[in-house]
């Protein structure tokens, strides 16, 4: 009898497992639209950005999206400082390969920052208003935090050697004008060109890695 009642009732699991629905699938890292983050999340990103004095529309006004924190990160080339940075997977093998090949055309790149929590991003604004910057100009420098796009681990700020680090005059390098002309080619793109309806100032050296996008079947 107990032994019928065991069988009864690993039928019963087998049978309610069977009626789930299949599990989606994960968004992919770097998509190009991120997917709806969890009510949560969202409103502890507001609680944050209220604590900094961010007014509650910033982000519709700007037309920002919410982005995931990336959690599984690898190691990229330490930055110009030596310090430790990291991306997602996919977004460093790109790094990688775009690295060799600038250095194949002779074009030395160089990492300044990839991957920065949500809480690192809010120490960043936080440590500018302390300097007696207005949360406008801060947030002209330093993306609102949640929805910081180096939070993903998909994108990364370069420089090259004689450019001072997150310094407008890499525009002016050969560095850039390389990245302009191959950086589709790995799947990376300038986030924030002038103009940007993001109410960032530009960044020539801020590139992110979007999966899918490569222009080339076999990059250099």
């Amino acid at each position: 009898m107990h032994r019928t009642r065991s069988a009864c009732f690993a039928l019963v699991i087998a049978i309610a497992f069977a009626c789930l629905p299949p599990a989606s699938a994960a968004a992919p890292l770097c998509a190009a639209v991120p997917p709806p983050e969890p009510a949560a999340y969202a409103a502890h990103i507001r609680e944050v950005n209220r604590a900094l004095g961010i007014p509650p529309d910033y982000a519709a006004r700007h037309d920002l999206r919410l982005q995931p924190e990336a959690r599984d990160l690898v190691p990229v080339p330490r930055d110009v400082y030596g310090r430790k940075v990291e991306m997602v997977a996919p977004a460093a093998a790109a790094l990688k390969r775009m690295f060799a090949a600038a250095a194949r055309d002779g074009i030395k790149l160089e990492t300044v920052s990839g991957f920065r929590s949500v809480a690192y991003q809010t120490h960043l604004v936080r440590l500018k208003l302390k300097r007696g910057m207005s949360i406008e100009q801060a947030l002209k420098i330093n993306a609102v935090p949640g929805y910081s796009e180096h939070q993903t681990g998909c994108a990364i700020d370069l420089t090259t050697p004689g450019v001072p680090a997150a310094d407008g005059s890499f525009a002016n390098s050969r560095a850039f004008t390389w990245l302009q002309q191959h950086g589709a080619s790995y799947g990376f793109s300038l986030s924030f060109p002038p103009g940007n309806p993001y109410g960032y100032e530009y960044e020539p050296w801020h590139w992110r890695y979007t999966a899918g996008t490569a222009t080339a079947a076999n990059p250099r």
